[in-house]
């Protein structure tokens, strides 16, 4: 089952298009890492999914809600924090879960109870006066104590301490094992998203230049490094990502039919030749940093 199914989602701001044509499925109980650079179209994206913004083109369902009618609905059964955070500055702690515990009728005392200590926040503070990391850990309580079936977080770490950033994940993985949860997040921190996503979208220029299965997306992008006795430009049959080097000593970046690559390659009977598998922060930048097209 798929919990957010979005078609051809597209959105232009005057001359500006923000997101073109995009696609995805996330199914249910999986952990989607959503990238890109900063501009991509990540926050418009989740907008609109959300239903807070209007697509200019296509569609989109989260939870069995249409994004564009039923925006009001898919705000009372998903948890989200956006970026910048959503809190109300005057509420202290305590009456902040108050409130949203009478607004979420999945709201879980208990729950709330182990996130209140884990992140050591003070119940009769404030909300302007808590650091922002402490307004961070604020705003993922809420969304998460009503344990509801989708979570769609933006940058959810930011501002956590290391330890604080560990016991948060732990929570999350938790909860995706225990009541089949699904996460949607974005996040800066690529070493953060290959420790709990199973699926990752790469977003680049507002268009979604990768998407698919971490484990799978690592099997299949690979780097050779080839050293051939010629000096001419190298050419491939098979389709590559792309080739860089000069002078007989080059790198190919492969992102599909890599055994046929390395045929023929060897068949040039080169003087040297290395495989190297890629994380998924090089992954990242082969698609949408200095490496994408």
């Amino acid at each position: 089952m798929n919990v957010i199914i979005a078609d051809g989602l597209s959105k232009v701001y005057g001359a500006k298009q923000a997101v073109t044509d995009l696609s995805l499925k996330v199914r249910q109980g999986s952990v989607f890492g959503f990238l890109g650079p900063n501009g991509s179209g990540k926050s418009t994206t989740v907008g609109m999914l959300l239903g807070l913004r209007t697509p200019t083109k296509g569609s989109a369902q989260v939870l069995g809600f249409d994004s564009s009618t039923q925006g009001d609905l898919i705000g009372q059964h998903v948890g989200y924090v956006p970026e910048l955070g959503n809190l109300y500055p005057h509420l202290t702690v305590q009456e902040s879960m108050r409130l949203v515990r009478g607004l979420r009728p999945g709201w879980d005392d208990a729950y709330a109870e182990l996130l209140l200590a884990m992140f050591e926040l003070p119940r009769q503070q404030r909300v302007r006066k808590l650091s922002k990391g402490m307004q961070r850990q604020l705003a993922l309580l809420l969304a998460m104590a009503p344990q509801p079936g989708l979570l769609i977080l933006d940058e959810p770490t930011s501002g956590l301490d290391p330890i604080k950033r560990q016991d948060f994940l732990r929570v999350l993985m938790d909860g995706v094992a225990e009541t089949g949860q699904t996460v949607f997040f974005s996040s800066h921190n690529m070493a953060e998203v290959e420790q709990v996503a199973d699926t990752v979208g790469i977003l680049h220029k507002g268009r979604l230049v990768l998407t698919g299965d971490l484990e799978e997306m690592k099997r299949n992008v690979k780097r050779i490094r080839v050293v051939l006795a010629g000096k001419e430009p190298l050419q491939l049959r098979h389709p590559v990502r792309n080739i860089k080097g000069e002078s007989g000593q080059w790198i190919v970046t492969v992102e599909k039919d890599f055994d046929d690559v390395m045929a023929e390659l060897r068949a040039m009977q080169p003087i040297a030749i290395e495989t190297y598998d890629l994380s998924l922060e090089e992954i990242f930048v082969v698609y949408a940093g200095g490496d994408a097209a």
